[in-house]
């Protein structure tokens, strides 16, 4: 078994990281390597995917208050005939089975710690295909953005 140290760093967070062992065995032929990697994959995207699901459940729970106050600053911009987003909304959305959150702050829309200029960048970004960010990125009570600021 061979050892390889990776450098695990997490993502928006710029604290240098740490160094992991992993005692890996080698597979012999090509297709052995490339099921052992797909072995890899798909279980690191459980993990990411069962991780989602906290994070997501635990700010549902936790931001019911700031719901309120997110659907009264959309409204009354509805109102004014505005379509912005307020800074400090958290959206989520999901393509090919990854789930991904973005962020509006400082006037732009965050994914990770990468800046778009719109969300239809973001998700454009994140999908790999051209697509409307409104009609892909939902708020915490699964409204797109295009049905939250839809006027009616």
């Amino acid at each position: 078994m061979d050892k390889e140290k990776i450098k695990c760093v997490a993502l928006g967070v710029d604290d240098g990281g740490e160094f992991v062992e992993i005692l890996q065995a080698q597979p012999q032929t090509p297709e052995d390597r490339i099921a052992a990697l797909e072995a890899r994959i798909m279980t690191m995207t459980k993990s990411i995917d069962a991780l989602f699901a906290m994070v997501k459940a635990m700010m549902d729970s936790s931001n019911k208050k700031g719901d309120a106050d997110l659907k009264a600053v959309i409204d009354e911009k509805k109102k004014e005939g505005k379509s912005e987003i307020p800074e400090g909304t958290v959206l989520w959305g999901t393509t090919r089975g990854l789930n991904f959150f973005m962020t509006v702050q400082h006037g732009g829309f965050y994914v990770g710690t990468t800046r778009y200029d719109s969300p239809s960048a973001a998700a454009e970004a994140v999908s790999g295909v051209r697509r409307s960010g409104w009609a892909f990125w939902k708020l915490s009570d699964g409204k797109t953005l295009k049905e939250a600021f839809k006027n009616g």
